[in-house]
């Protein structure tokens, strides 16, 4: 294993490899350091051995060229990531499978996490396949597909009052005055991040080497985004290319805080107390952990990215356009990332000649309330000229 300790990201403290949450000296984000010269590949910068790894299979997720929506959209490559196939129905395999790794290392019993949902039923499921006791607690508005996926599996669930910073809060108060590994897939725990940066190091093998010229990331707190760009900050160690991607951040016009202070220029992002959208898994208003927002910020400018948000209205037309054109079907989180394509289009952020990478991250069985798809299904006996009756008008 190559992960050598744990840093600071603002005073670069180091710290060993244990269940640590934030710096002792000035409470910043910590992120998992490596012994880059031990290592071959990229793939090999994991904080956990392959052998005590707990996992489902997850990752190795298809990227389709998808012709369909890239000509509705007036553009020359889009590719997209098809994250929603890892096997519980989301991207939040990647980092919970580093996760549960750790948390049996540590001799933890039980883990528990805070979600809207898709972290949820990951941690239930690698928790049933490690035996750990999970605890999740979700906001009361959580659809009910994403709950039952999680009951499922054989996790405790508590719904909390509130919007989704409610559940953080109370499950990090829980997790220390009862020694409970927190598995939150935002910063607070530093190897959940590392399982995100995966996406890159697979893009930069399926792409054979060719670079992106943006990638598009819904984001709440933003870990996936910040992952993906360590990732090909990664894999540029070891395979010297000029550029990196920019990274392009999409959150929900109802639950804006990081879009916010990039369009208006600050370089502090402030929480968003009442998040109201429908993409419920990016509803994420940062409520005392703002900090998670001004490092995704960060780390979108340091790529010459951006972060937009798009509304409800779009979005939705995005998950339609996705359904129509491709086939796939998606949350309203993931279809953010398609809205905030378009938007960027019209707005000049990228030329019509990039070539573009979006992150689908949950399927759309996952939540089911904002479907509407208008259409009668017409019941008839089991007769042939009825059916030629009503398809032939």
């Amino acid at each position: 294993m190559q992960a050598v300790g744990l840093r600071c990201i603002i005073c670069h403290t180091m710290y060993p490899l244990d269940p640590l949450y934030e710096c002792d000296k000035c409470h910043g984000i910590l992120e998992v350091y490596y012994d880059f010269s031990k290592a071959k590949d990229p793939f090999a910068l994991l904080p956990i051995t392959s052998k005590k790894r707990i996992s489902l299979d997850e990752g190795a997720t298809g990227l389709l060229l998808a012709k369909n929506l890239s000509k509705r959209l007036g553009l020359k490559t889009l590719l997209l990531k098809c994250e929603f196939t890892n096997p519980t129905g989301s991207f939040k395999d990647r980092p919970v499978s580093i996760g549960i790794s750790k948390a049996l290392e540590f001799g933890f019993q039980k883990v528990i996490a805070a979600s809207s949902g898709n972290g949820a039923a990951s941690v239930a499921a690698y928790s049933a396949c490690a035996g750990l006791e999970a605890i999740i607690l979700v906001p009361d508005t959580t659809p009910v597909e994403k709950v039952k996926q999680t009951l499922a599996y054989g996790a405790s669930v508590v719904r909390v009052t509130g919007p989704y910073s409610n559940c953080f809060s109370l499950a990090k108060e829980i997790g220390e005055k009862l020694n409970i590994f927190n598995l939150t897939t935002t910063f607070l725990n530093p190897y959940t991040v590392e399982g995100d940066k995966v996406v890159a190091h697979e893009l930069f093998k399926q792409l054979n080497g060719s670079i992106p010229d943006v990638i598009y990331v819904p984001i709440g707190a933003g870990p996936l985004l910040v992952g993906i760009y360590k990732g090909f900050q990664e894999c540029q160690q070891f395979h010297p290319f000029e550029k990196l991607p920019r990274m392009a951040g999409i959150q929900a016009e109802g639950n804006n805080p990081i879009a916010s202070a990039f369009l208006h220029g600050k370089s502090v992002v402030c929480s968003e107390p009442n998040p109201r959208t429908i993409a419920g898994g990016i509803a994420d208003g940062l409520v005392g952990y703002e900090k998670d927002g001004t490092y995704t910020l960060q780390i979108v400018k340091q790529s010459n990215g951006f972060v937009i948000d798009v509304a409800d209205s779009n979005i939705l037309e995005a998950q339609m356009w996705l359904l129509r054109d491709e086939g796939l079907f998606v949350e309203p989180s993931a279809a953010a990332g398609i809205a905030g394509l378009a938007r960027s289009l019209k707005d000049n952020r990228i030329h019509k000649d990039d070539n573009v990478v979006v992150i689908l991250t949950g399927h759309g069985l996952k939540d089911m309330g904002s479907v509407n798809i208008v259409g009668d299904v017409p019941l008839i006996q089991n007769n042939l000229d009825e059916f030629i009756k009503i398809f032939n008008k």
